[in-house]
């Protein structure tokens, strides 16, 4: 099915029922976690703009070589494609799509993380695939996990070459400890599931029996349905591609702040494309740090702090960081949101549509 209305999101399937009695004890608590967001979005805020002259900022606003906006912009989309891309390799059966369809539902669900906070787009991915491929919607969102995993590896592998480069300072080496630590631990886990899913698959079994009703099946069949996602990492074909892939997302991902850079003078010499690197790193895994929508502040202090490893200007380096935020914030959220029109849909219709009942 090409597309669906906002009645058509909220119709009852085996992964999307009505809402639960709790909806209303839920809703407070994402009012909290935004509270929560918000405020730690105005702390890291705070925190990037105290190291810098107001004054000095604004100037070198203004002094930004603004053509190289669209070569940024291009390598951000570029990112964009070669994930969609990455993505359709992951997917398998039932799920695969054309890219036509992949592309429009991976942007708006870059899109929502960037006006909702809690990346509930990872969400909104997985049940749009599903319902446009008839297929379960966790099935689907296994292969957005994948997609994680991969990101994180690539990013633990360059941090570790930016690293022959720079010396990281102590709280580099914790997050390069704590990323690998992370994301290998992923990684791990679907081995597991991939080649063992009975090490998890038996003991989940013998909880769920504790139940009775239909909430153990409930639950299996969803495990199973998991698992199932991930079946395609067992072709060697799969593997290879998708590693190739990610490789390509961030090359053109470091390709856009590279571009960017040519309009500033960051005064960092030879040191440019492995301090922006590690800007690049230190950013992507620093936003895993719970904040308001589109990781505002988050990606501010992380970038600049890790700018200034290197000895950046100050305020070239914050007008670097906001630039190319504004930059993918405005290529992700507006194909997104022109996604969403065509859909009838708005990512604030994710809440209804994933209501979930018990058996």
């Amino acid at each position: 099915m090409r597309g669906f209305s906002r009645q058509a999101a909220a119709e009852v399937d085996p992964d999307t029922p009505a809402a639960p009695s709790g909806s209303k004890r839920s809703g407070r608590l994402g009012g909290v976690g935004r509270v929560v967001g918000f405020g730690l979005t105005l702390v890291f805020l705070v925190l990037a703009f105290q190291r810098v002259d107001p004054a000095g900022f604004v100037d070198e606003l203004k002094g930004v070589n603004y053509v190289w906006l669209l070569p940024s912009a291009l390598c951000t989309l570029v990112g964009y494609m070669l994930r969609t891309v990455r993505w359709q390799v992951i997917l398998s059966g039932a799920a695969r799509a054309p890219l036509r369809t992949l592309f429009p539902v991976l942007m708006m669900g870059f899109a929502t993380n960037n006006v909702l906070p809690g990346r509930l787009g990872e969400f909104w991915r997985a049940y749009l695939l599903g319902r446009k491929r008839n297929v379960r919607k966790t099935l689907a969102l296994a292969s957005v996990v994948v997609e994680r995993v991969f990101d994180g590896l690539t990013l633990i592998l360059l941090l570790l070459l930016v690293s022959e480069t720079i010396q990281l300072p102590g709280w580099g080496r914790q997050i390069e400890l704590l990323a690998a630590a992370i994301f290998l631990a992923a990684a791990l886990g679907v081995v597991t599931l991939l080649w063992k899913p009975a090490v998890v698959q038996v003991p989940l079994r013998v909880v769920l029996h504790r139940f009775h009703g239909g909430l153990a099946a409930w639950i299996e069949e969803r495990f199973q349905a998991f698992v199932d996602g991930l079946g395609p990492l067992r072709r060697r074909r799969v593997l290879v591609g998708a590693t190739l892939l990610s490789l390509g997302v961030w090359v053109f991902e470091l390709g856009s702040y590279l571009a960017l850079s040519r309009g500033l003078n960051l005064s960092l010499g030879n040191l440019e494309v492995p301090g922006i690197g590690l800007a690049l790193v230190t950013i992507n895994l620093g936003i895993m740090v719970p904040s308001g929508p589109g990781y505002v502040g988050t990606q501010e202090f992380f970038g600049t702090a890790a700018l200034g490893v290197v000895g950046a200007n100050a305020q070239a380096a914050l007008a670097l960081v906001v630039v190319s935020h504004a930059i993918q914030y405005v290529v992700v959220t507006g194909l997104g949101l022109l996604f969403f029109a065509r859909e009838q849909l708005s990512p604030r219709d994710l809440r209804p549509a994933l209501a979930e009942q018990t058996p």
